[in-house]
């Protein structure tokens, strides 16, 4: 059976009040609408309809279930109002929020609407852009050292130049009285940066990578690198999921900015100086793909 949880009573109770102040506003209800009554309060069945929302085929013990839990909210409601909860401050900065949220939803809608469908060349070009992630993945072996950023000057960048092996870099940095941690660690194209993507590609056993992490330089030496090819077939979904939602964080961006150069907006406190954030194409893999990708391996 499905379980409705019962969310937390402000919020239960602001819900509620937004549906009974539209409640206000209908014409007269025929009985065909009306599916219970609570004390003078009717509950219809556009409300178990919004209740419903996704469910599919609901069966009629669900429907019951969520009838119910219309007449518990129903309930709380008018005991609130018994003891003039709505009036409350805090209460009534809830369903303002509450509002707010609603309307700002409903307005993105209707707005910002949806991105255009992406072509089937869209995909395509995104899959061959990007080999290193698709049709030449691989999945790497890494030992990796951590020394501090102080530690790492341009003389020993020179010696690790030319080493090839574990055993090498740890001669080198203990030669050089320079502390470091080490690890082994196993990573897919994916759990890489997409950016050095390309260079991590073209590594072979015994080459260095060097990555900033904080006040730590992270030294990662490829041990091992197996191909893990992704067939573009299986990777299609998961490339036009993510560029369809990389599109519309775009296009609302760009629509978005419109409404602000059209409006007045003045700022009487600012807590930080902050840049319009430029539109821009895809330039990382999303968690969605990220996961996607693991969940074909």
């Amino acid at each position: 059976m499905l379980k409705i949880a019962m969310k937390p009573i402000v919020l239960t109770l602001t819900a509620a009040m937004l549906l009974s102040a539209c409640g206000d506003k209908d014409e007269k209800k025929s009985p065909s609408q009306v599916l219970a009554k609570v004390n003078k309060t009717e509950i219809t069945v556009h409300q178990l309809n919004g209740l419903l929302g996704q469910v599919q085929d609901a069966s009629p013990a669900i429907k019951q279930q969520m009838l119910d839990q219309l007449i518990d909210q129903e309930l709380l409601v008018q005991k609130a109002t018994d003891l003039k909860l709505d009036r409350e401050p805090n209460i009534l900065q809830a369903i303002e929020a509450a509002k707010r949220q609603i309307l700002s939803q409903a307005a993105a809608e209707r707005v910002l609407g949806k991105a255009e469908e992406l072509k089937a060349e869209d995909i395509d070009k995104f899959y061959n852009q990007n080999p290193a992630l698709f049709a030449e993945r691989k999945n790497y072996d890494f030992s990796v050292f951590s020394v501090d950023k102080k530690s790492y000057s341009d003389e020993l960048i020179k010696k690790l130049d030319k080493i090839t092996n574990v055993q090498q870099v740890k001669a080198t940095l203990g030669g050089a009285k320079v502390q470091f941690s080490e690890n082994e660690v196993k990573r897919t194209a994916e759990q890489l940066p997409l950016a050095l993507l390309s260079k991590f590609s073209a590594m072979k056993p015994g080459d260095i990578m060097t990555m900033p992490e904080g006040d730590k330089v992270v030294l990662l030496l490829l041990k091992e690198s197996v191909s893990a090819p992704v067939a573009k077939e299986n990777a299609a979904p998961l490339i036009k999921r993510y560029l369809q939602n990389d599109k519309a964080q775009v296009d609302a961006k760009i629509k978005i900015k419109a409404l602000r150069d059209a409006a007045k907006i003045e700022y009487t406190q600012k807590f930080v100086e902050t840049k319009p954030e430029a539109a821009s194409s895809p330039s990382s893999t999303d968690d969605g793909l990220k996961a996607g990708l693991k969940g074909l391996k």
